[in-house]
């Protein structure tokens, strides 16, 4: 199937942030039913789960890639990998691109799938 979008932005990265990682957005955070089994803060030296960085996602800047393909779209899921630990006071920004699209058929379909990938980093570029 061939897929037209915007073949430019691929592996282009996009600059995003910064997020402030503080003790309001971890409260908030903690409130977040699905999230509060999961969410660890350790109070002793500040660490905090690297899941927090999942409420930048919709914020990161990214482009329109002008996919041409139906009249729907939805958020499929994430996969997300932690290198580092994230703690209260750090100042994340984030860094974004295009990394495939492609085309599965399945039992509804022909579908298009738009892999993006973001990685955080740290004031001290950790």
């Amino acid at each position: 199937m061939n897929i037209k979008f915007n073949k430019k932005e691929l592996n282009h990265e996009y600059n995003s942030g910064p997020f402030f990682i503080t003790q309001k957005l971890l409260t908030d955070f903690k409130k977040l039913n699905i999230l509060s089994k999961t969410c660890a803060y350790n109070a002793n030296d500040g660490e905090i789960s690297a899941e927090i960085c999942n409420l930048f996602i919709p914020s990161l800047n990214k482009p329109e890639i002008s996919l041409e393909f139906g009249d729907i779209d939805f958020f499929a899921g994430q996969t997300t990998e932690f290198l580092s630990k994230v703690y209260l006071g750090d100042i994340l920004t984030a860094k974004t691109k295009l990394s495939k699209v492609y085309s599965k058929t399945g039992r509804s379909g022909h579908m298009v799938f738009v892999e993006w990938e973001t990685i955080f980093k740290n004031q001290t570029n950790k």
